[in-house]
């Protein structure tokens, strides 16, 4: 070959070069910029995006994984994936890794550890992808912290739907249970010095949370006492829930009291929520507090001293915010000396007492009163009554009223069935005058509690014992049949054997 051949062909291989050269620096221009475009795409995304090879090794990232993580260049050749995560997730993560490298993707939630300790939920999405030649895991995660604090106020209002519908249940089944019936709370009547006295006390009372002991015969009003306490008080907006420790079963009031679980006892079919977890927040009324028996007057001390008690068939101690008011009609200071009723819980009760008087100690009430109630009876029974007699009122001003206000409105709704014009006809006569004007010098002085007894068992003779019902003793007395079987046992009276 001569020389001009083989110059020739160098220079058609030159230009072969060249024009390589040229092919090979325009591809290289065009994956400059399209490496360009994908890191622009990838600072671009909302998260960060990462590769690690099997090492493990970080080999590539995006800005917002250094943003994010806050760290840099310098701090990537020591760490390792689970560097990146809190030491709660550890586990989840290497297990997660080894799923990418064996089935080829993974989907998880992780929270995310930054440099200075901040902790981040994530959501991360990984696969397994080939970067020359070998396997390595590429992924994505993004910031999740926006949905979980929304997650976590939908599970806070959840939780308080919750609540509000069981307390709404609770006060359900407690309304269902009970009688309807119109509390007139903010109608009581008195005029008398003494009652004045006993507004007086309520209006210091209710404003507080302190546990009121309010005393007085049977008849007097006490509920009423009571409930206007609740409703000056800041827990008017709650339920007061009453409770007559005289009426339910010695066996069934530690029940109704403080619950029981399903299964607790024989015939306990299904959960009960007591009266103390249902009164929670608002305020309790315990009648005839001198009744509870007194194995269950420690629990009551706890509530009152801890706010703390346990279900029936349940270990779990629970938690009551409940205003207690308590009524008797008994003299507690001597059932504490017969051992009846605990003394540490009639100190716990007794610190603000307060007496609703007798009827017959507020005469200048009755005619209020009878009005009051005539007008209230007349209504409901279709009646057109304008006066009473001054021959009626002298006569009920001159009783006694051992039955006291709800003796007086028995007698007061029975005249105004029987009265025909508009003027209030007496369906009874009132014979009990008042005893001061009818004893003798020479009549022997018996206690009140003398003269109770005798005439409670004159009532039980002349029905025959018959306690409740239709003719009974205890509607002749005005009583009810509860409250009488108090004052038999007060009293020791007891049925004679045939």
């Amino acid at each position: 070959m001569t020389k001009k051949k083989k110059l020739e062909k160098l220079t058609e291989e030159l230009a072969s070069l060249e024009q390589k050269v040229a092919s090979l620096q325009q591809q290289n221009s065009t994956l400059s910029n399209e490496k360009q475009m994908l890191d622009e795409i990838l600072n671009e995304l909302p998260g960060t995006f990462y590769i690690w090879d099997q090492t493990p090794r970080l080999i590539c990232r995006n800005k917002r994984h250094d943003e994010i993580t806050e760290y840099g260049e310098d701090d990537y050749a020591k760490m390792n994936p689970l560097d990146f995560f809190d030491k709660v997730d550890h586990a989840r993560v290497a297990a997660a890794m080894e799923e990418v490298f064996t089935k080829g993707e993974v989907v998880m939630e992780a929270t995310l550890l930054t440099r200075s300790g901040k902790k981040i939920p994530h959501l991360y999405t990984a696969v397994q992808t080939i970067v020359g030649g070998k396997p390595v895991l590429m992924g994505f995660g993004i910031d999740i912290s926006k949905q979980k604090q929304a997650e976590q106020r939908l599970r806070d209002a959840l939780t308080t739907i919750g609540q509000l519908k069981d307390q709404l249940e609770k006060e359900c089944v407690y309304l269902s249970e009970e009688i309807k019936q119109m509390h007139d709370y903010e109608n009581i009547i008195g005029q008398s010095e003494v009652m004045q006295y006993v507004f007086y006390n309520i209006k210091q009372i209710a404003p507080t949370d302190t546990t009121v002991f309010i005393q007085g015969e049977s008849g007097t009003g006490k509920e009423l006492i009571a409930r206007a306490i609740h409703h000056g008080s800041k827990r008017d907006q709650l339920p007061l829930i009453k409770v007559d420790c005289s009426s339910l079963p010695a066996s069934l009031i530690e029940s109704e009291l403080f619950g029981h679980e399903k299964g607790a006892f024989t015939s306990a079919s299904e959960k009960r929520i007591g009266r103390f977890e249902l009164a929670d927040g608002g305020t309790i009324f315990l009648d005839e507090i001198g009744e509870l028996p007194l194995e269950l007057q420690p629990k009551l001390l706890r509530i009152l001293q801890d706010g703390e008690f346990e279900r029936l068939g349940s270990s779990k101690t629970r938690h009551t915010n409940v205003r207690v008011i308590v009524a008797t009609n008994r003299i507690l200071e001597e059932e504490v000396q017969k051992g009846r009723f605990r003394k540490d819980l009639w100190y716990r009760i007794n610190v603000f007492p307060l007496t609703v008087p007798p009827l017959r100690e507020r005469g200048e009430d009755i005619s209020l009163l009878a009005n009051w109630m005539t007008q209230k009876h007349q209504r409901s029974l279709g009646k057109d009554i304008k006066k009473i007699p001054k021959k009626v009122l002298d006569n009920m001003q001159s009783y006694d009223w051992p039955g006291n206000v709800r003796e007086l409105e028995n007698v007061i709704e029975r005249s105004v069935i029987v009265t025909s014009g508009d003027t209030l006809r007496l369906a009874c006569s009132l014979k009990g005058v008042k005893a001061e004007a009818k004893i003798s010098q020479d009549t022997p002085i018996k206690s009140l509690a003398e003269l109770e007894k005798e005439h409670i068992l004159r009532v039980l003779t002349k029905t025959h014992w018959k306690i409740a019902g239709k003719g009974c003793a205890a509607e002749l007395l005005g009583l009810n049949a509860s409250t009488l079987r108090g004052r038999m046992r007060k009293h020791d009276i007891s049925r004679p054997k045939v």
